[in-house]
């Protein structure tokens, strides 16, 4: 190996190493401070270090010490980043295939192309995956983190899935064999592993799609029984009606004004006005966000409802349903943790501006937040409660559209824009408002 292509080849592993920890952090959520995530990297990255130079001299291959050394690098992964045990065995080796198929493939183009290896084309494999991150975490980091859920939740077999991808490679690349006969089956295993994350990916996407309409299903149930009930009530209250008309008109006759008052007071309290009326056209928004009214309503929380969510807006009613409810679960949690001598309220405004539906959500705050990563934790709550807000950015990132959340000592504050399809933000809806 000449002194340029060990040149290269040492900047490109430089390359690897830093794409392989951008990819983790792109797909795990750090619970550490900085100054432990570097020393957990930059300690590893030592050990690791020290433990190739002893084998070295050994005689074992060197791809194959790397492989080996691979297993270190858990370590720091599972003292850095709050995930599951299953999730962070399942990013370790899924980052690790990806990164190898890319090298493994420059280096065997190179061997096929040249007869030797030259570091030009696999320093340019690891600098074009490099410069790919922002797709990748944009078009690709989602669906991660949807299986990743999965995985946590109560589907541990995935972790084998990526860990065999890994041992494939480790085949290939000790072999040491630069031949089309190996470089053809590489190529298909690459391709097919791609297509195997994909199609878990999707299948796990629908699982969630699958729960989210069964829940979005349970709520509209529950409303439309919730407004069955109160057409019920009406009935009986407009045959009763004669009968305390009645009644008022004998006390009045007498002269009893007083126990006319005393008669409509108790009347007026024997019927419950908490009902819950239609707030939207949207009909899966306006069942979740009844839902949502009648939790605060319960605890004595203060609403004001301002909403123009038309029908048929060209959003996934789905995407539509997680972004407000998000929103709205953690305003009557945050009213929730509010002593009784404070204002407790919620303010939800959505309108159509200038092709974007915008959703503001205002709440009364008490306590501290602090800023992580794409979301915020409040000191009073636990930890890991931020995931909602995060999700909200991406289903707003994901209609081109984006989330402010600004907050005061007692005011919490968060807007999303949604871009709407050209022909409906066309349209001239009627302004609906409750």
């Amino acid at each position: 190996m000449s002194d340029s292509t060990l040149i290269l080849f040492n900047v490109s592993r430089a390359i690897f190493f830093i794409s392989n920890i951008l990819l983790t952090y792109s797909f795990l959520t750090p619970k550490r401070p900085v100054w432990f995530q570097i020393i957990a990297y930059a300690g590893t990255w030592v050990a690791q270090y020290l433990v190739r130079v002893l084998l070295t001299p050994t005689g074992l291959d060197t791809f194959l010490i790397g492989y080996m050394l691979t297993i270190l690098y858990f370590v720091p992964i599972v003292l850095v980043f709050k995930e599951t045990l299953n999730a962070k065995f399942f990013v370790l080796f899924m980052v690790t295939s990806l990164s190898q198929f890319n090298f493994l493939i420059c280096l065997f183009v190179e061997q096929l192309v040249f007869g030797h290896m030259v570091g030009g084309l696999i320093l340019a494999g690891q600098v074009l995956e490099l410069a790919s991150m922002p797709l990748i975490r944009r078009n690709i980091t989602p669906h991660v983190k949807n299986i990743l859920e999965i995985i946590g939740q109560q589907n541990p077999i995935f972790t084998l899935f990526p860990f065999l991808s890994f041992l494939l490679l480790a085949f290939y690349g000790i072999q040491r064999t630069y031949l089309l006969s190996i470089f053809i089956p590489l190529v298909l295993s690459t391709i097919i592993i791609s297509i195997a994350y994909y199609l878990i990916a999707l299948s796990i996407d629908r699982t969630k799609r699958h729960q989210l309409l069964e829940k979005q299903l349970d709520l509209q149930r529950d409303h439309y029984s919730n407004l069955s009930d109160s057409i019920t009530a009406a009935r009986a209250s407009r045959h009763d009606l004669r009968h305390h008309l009645v009644t008022i008109s004998e006390f009045l006759g007498k002269k009893e004004a007083a126990a006319a008052h005393e008669y409509l007071n108790r009347l007026c309290n024997h019927y419950d006005d908490s009902h819950i009326p239609t707030v939207c056209h949207n009909q899966s928004a306006d069942a979740l966000i009844c839902h949502y009214l009648k939790l605060a309503r319960q605890q004595g929380i203060n609403v004001d409802v301002k909403l123009h969510i038309p029908d048929n807006l060209g959003i996934d009613n789905l995407d539509l349903c997680v972004i407000i409810g998000n929103c709205l679960e953690n305003a009557i949690e945050a009213c929730s943790k509010i002593n009784g001598t404070e204002p407790c309220f919620i303010d939800i405004n959505a309108s159509i501006s200038k092709g974007y539906l915008v959703i503001k959500i205002t709440n009364a705050f008490q306590g501290i937040v602090q800023p992580q990563d794409d979301g915020f934790v409040s000191s009073k709550r636990s930890a890991g409660s931020g995931l909602g807000l995060s999700s909200v950015k991406t289903l707003a990132a994901k209609y081109h559209g984006q989330c402010f959340i600004s907050f005061d000592q007692h005011v919490f504050k968060v807007s999303i824009s949604l871009k709407l399809p050209e022909t409906v933000a066309a349209q001239d809806f009627i302004n609906i408002s409750g």
